[in-house]
């Protein structure tokens, strides 16, 4: 599972335009939204003590389901069996035309001690991410 998150443009008060790309389980794609710096420190935080259940997930999501939105962009951690196996899943949607809309949806497996590593790493790159943030992490 591989994870790539590059700024492509940001303002005055630190609201950004990344491009989120996630790569395992033999797919890859990627999505471009707008947020700010903590919206990544959160989810980094989160993923540092994830999981705590079988149940457990953690969302980072940008746009909206709703139809009205541009784009809808979700990275979701969440445990993919009883037994605590875990996984990233994916999706990105871009709305718009024939030519400009896309949709893509799937999970990468990965392993909880992975997700943990990957949340340290996103909380401290969330302090100055003016560089592109990369993380490999366990699975395929």
């Amino acid at each position: 599972m591989q994870l790539h998150i590059t700024p492509l443009w940001s303002d005055d008060d630190k609201l950004m335009q990344v491009r989120v790309s996630l790569a395992g389980n033999g797919r890859q794609s990627w999505g471009e939204a707008y947020c700010y710096p903590e919206q990544f420190s959160q989810f980094g935080q989160a993923l540092i003590d994830f999981p705590n259940s079988t149940s457990h997930e953690v969302k980072f999501e940008l746009g909206s389901t709703d139809p009205s939105y541009a784009a809808h962009l979700l990275l979701r951690a969440f445990v993919s069996d009883g037994v605590g196996h875990c996984a990233v899943e994916f999706k990105a949607e871009s709305r718009g035309d024939s030519l400009a809309s896309s949709s893509i949806r799937f999970a990468a497996p990965t392993e909880a001690a992975s997700l943990n590593e990957m949340g340290r790493k996103i909380v401290a790159w969330s302090m100055s991410p003016t560089e592109p943030f990369i993380f490999e992490g366990a699975g395929s």
